[in-house]
């Protein structure tokens, strides 16, 4: 089967998080990602622990099926094999601070004019415009700035920060939709597009009904935990051996829920918003009853009766589940110097192929040779470059 975007030509100079987890999806699809990198270090995270012999699993995690060039854009000759680059490219993809890519030349008005059907795509913490666009961004910053810690943890404790870091990937998600949206434009009209991207602006989309409510003139922001905001029940509780969450807020799924439970007609629980009303007392019960047996047990019988309910996984137990097994979503690779590895693999499923199974992280400049022998550089421009510290070569030392 042919890929989806196979034939599509990505440049990505994005680092840390967010961006290459967006250039990730776009190599799982089928599009030739270079990841273009600074000689010394590369991408930042390669440094990030745990390491996985000398391997970051951090940067792993957001580099498959990529390939790997190391190139100094503050020279002028390493501007120049990007310039080759962009002549071949239909995607740029950028996270420098605004104004970096100006200065070096590289900007999208200069691009543009150079390559008119280039889909240029720049993502930062602020955006390129307001009084923030020069404000150093990290998830935890964004989440914070965007109401979305202050929304999260019990109503009782202190807020929380959301475990994984939803901003960026929310983030790269939503620049892989302006890609793949100017592609498609491209396809129309012959011109590219310059998207640009905020995660601040992501994080701020993402809040949805509960934005739609506050701008409606509802100003209860608390925090609910696993609870629901206006029906109950719904939430988390404790079983004899661990936790289970469930929800019952319909009517029928509560008359399944006291069938299970042997929760006898209380006129306080009638409907969903008395249910509300009487939470606490309610939640109590709830948690009587449900500490008389173990969470398989309960989950097995509500299931049964039409309650959505659920185990609370440990990280551990939802990655070695039979659904994660079944499903392919944990894959085996090879890395060119870690050897074997076990990596997640993309959650989607194109023609019932999962995507991006069979790609590692690249080594830092793995791939400069053959990606500017695509340009004519041949073996003597290479070394010239390496010596000039312009490249870095083949994933090796040989560069000055």
């Amino acid at each position: 089967m042919t890929a989806p975007l196979a034939g599509i030509r990505v440049l990505d100079l994005t680092r840390m998080f967010a961006g290459p987890c967006a250039t990730e999806v776009l190599a799982d699809l089928g599009a030739d990602v270079v990841k273009v990198e600074e000689p010394r270090i590369g991408d930042p995270t390669r440094r990030n622990l745990p390491l996985w012999g000398g391997e970051s699993a951090y940067f792993m995690s957001l580099n498959r099926g990529k390939r790997s060039i190391a190139l100094d854009l503050k020279s002028e000759a390493g501007r120049d094999v990007l310039l080759g680059l962009v002549d071949r490219a239909d995607v740029l993809v950028e996270n420098f601070r605004p104004g970096v890519m100006d200065r070096l030349g590289l900007g999208h008005e200069a691009l543009a004019q150079r390559r008119p059907g280039l889909v240029y795509c720049s993502l930062s913490g602020f955006g390129a415009t307001g009084p923030l666009r020069d404000k150093i961004s990290f998830d935890l910053v964004n989440q914070a700035m965007a109401g979305l810690i202050e929304l999260t943890g019990d109503p009782d404790d202190r807020p929380v920060r959301i475990g994984v870091p939803i901003g960026d990937m929310a983030g790269g998600l939503h620049l892989c939709l302006a890609v793949l949206a100017g592609l498609h434009g491209r396809a129309r009209t012959g011109h590219g597009c310059w998207a640009d991207l905020a995660l601040h602006d992501v994080l701020i989309g993402l809040l949805s009904d509960v934005a739609q409510r506050y701008l409606d003139g509802d100003e209860d922001t608390s925090r609910t935990g696993t609870r629901h905001r206006d029906l109950a029940p719904r939430g988390r509780y404790h079983a004899r051996d661990g936790w289970l969450v469930l929800s019952a807020v319909r009517d029928e799924q509560w008359r399944a829920l006291t069938g299970v439970l042997g929760i006898a007609r209380d006129d306080r629980f009638t409907d969903a918003h008395r249910r509300k009303e009487h939470e606490t007392a309610l939640d109590a019960l709830l948690g009587e009853r449900l500490a008389g047996a173990d969470v398989a047990t309960w989950v097995r019988a509500l299931t049964a009766a039409g309650v959505p309910a659920a185990p609370v996984h440990s990280l551990a137990d939802a990655l070695g589940s039979p659904l994660v097994r079944d499903r392919g979503l944990a894959t085996d690779a090879v890395h060119p110097t870690v050897g074997p590895v076990r990596t997640l693999a993309s959650p989607l499923l194109v023609d019932g192929v999962r995507a991006g199974t069979d790609g590692a992280s690249p080594v830092l400049g793995a791939d400069t040779d053959a990606v500017l022998g695509e340009l004519g550089y041949d073996d003597a421009d290479l070394d010239r470059l390496a010596e000039a510290g312009v490249i870095r070569r083949g994933g090796t030392d040989r560069w000055s």
